[in-house]
């Protein structure tokens, strides 16, 4: 049996464990700052222990790119989460960021020539449908500016850079598939850090509580990235992405509405079952 499934089985429940780490830290006593860059810290110490320092040197220029962009855009979309979370709730920012598997499953299809099944195409166009059924709120376009939409737009902005960020896995795994995971990683970690760890001495001083959450993050973070690294090079992105995706979203979705008692609207529930319909067509396709 391949271990494709069961790195892909592995990277859903650690990128479970991220979204609903953020979740539960979002409480007094944690800033998110120091959270976002304590995590950081965790992630690139401890890869760098596990034996990502012995292979940095066979990073090629372009590895060194790529693992830099990501580090970019993994500070950027945790921060959007946050933001998202906050306005939306877990279940439903959790959904759209993993409905943005629509645009690396599109990518894949275009860019990298996989098979184009017309079922997946209807799973990626039925994504986007169900996007205006998140808010928790109503959408009125006269409401644009207050802030019943701006939870929206959160959302909408984590689902484009989160789809960008996966894509850019799916071009390492296809120009460098030989690639160290460990080494990839640091270059990845490495960059958020640099970019984070001034927020360790912004704000209130760091709690017990803010560092057992950052210590908690920075684990599943690691952990999320690496299992979906190894998966990504064993199964096509068009299978992995909306795999990856459906299993992220019952898993947060079920722990939002049990341990946190989160409401839904009608619409949020049709929502719901829509994502999930679509990556289930995306990845039956």
């Amino acid at each position: 049996m391949s271990s494709g499934p069961l790195f892909l089985g592995l990277a859903v429940v650690f990128s479970s464990g991220v979204a609903l780490t953020l979740k539960a830290a979002d409480q007094p006593g944690i800033h998110s700052g120091q959270l976002l860059a304590l995590n950081y810290l965790v992630c690139t110490v401890t890869v760098l222990a596990w034996g990502g320092w012995t292979s940095l040197a066979a990073n090629t220029p372009l590895l060194w790119a790529l693992s830099g962009l990501i580090g970019a855009f993994y500070v950027l979309s945790l921060w959007l989460f946050h933001r998202a979370i906050a306005a939306e709730g877990v279940a439903l920012s959790t959904t759209l960021m993993r409905l943005s598997a629509a645009l690396p499953t599109l990518g894949s299809l275009l860019l990298f020539s996989e098979p184009a099944a017309p079922v997946k195409l209807a799973g990626i166009t039925l994504a986007f449908l169900a996007l205006p059924l998140a808010s928790r709120k109503p959408i009125r376009l006269a409401a644009l500016g207050d802030e019943k939409a701006r939870g929206v737009l959160w959302g909408l902005l984590l689902f484009a850079v989160y789809g960008i960020t996966d894509f850019i896995f799916k071009i390492q795994a296809e120009v460098a598939p030989g690639a160290d995971p460990k080494a990839f990683m640091t270059g990845i970690f490495g960059t958020a850090l640099l970019l984070t760890l001034p927020r360790l001495w912004i704000g209130p001083r760091l709690t017990r509580k803010g560092l057992l959450a950052g210590l908690v993050l920075g684990s599943t973070n690691m952990l999320a990235t690496y299992f979906w690294i190894l998966a990504l090079s064993l199964i096509p992105g068009s299978a992995a992405y909306p795999t990856l995706a459906l299993g992220v979203i019952a898993v947060s979705t079920l722990a939002g509405l049990i341990f946190w008692r989160e409401t839904l609207r009608p619409a949020n529930y049709l929502f719901l079952a829509l994502c999930s319909l679509a990556v289930v067509l995306i990845h039956s396709g």
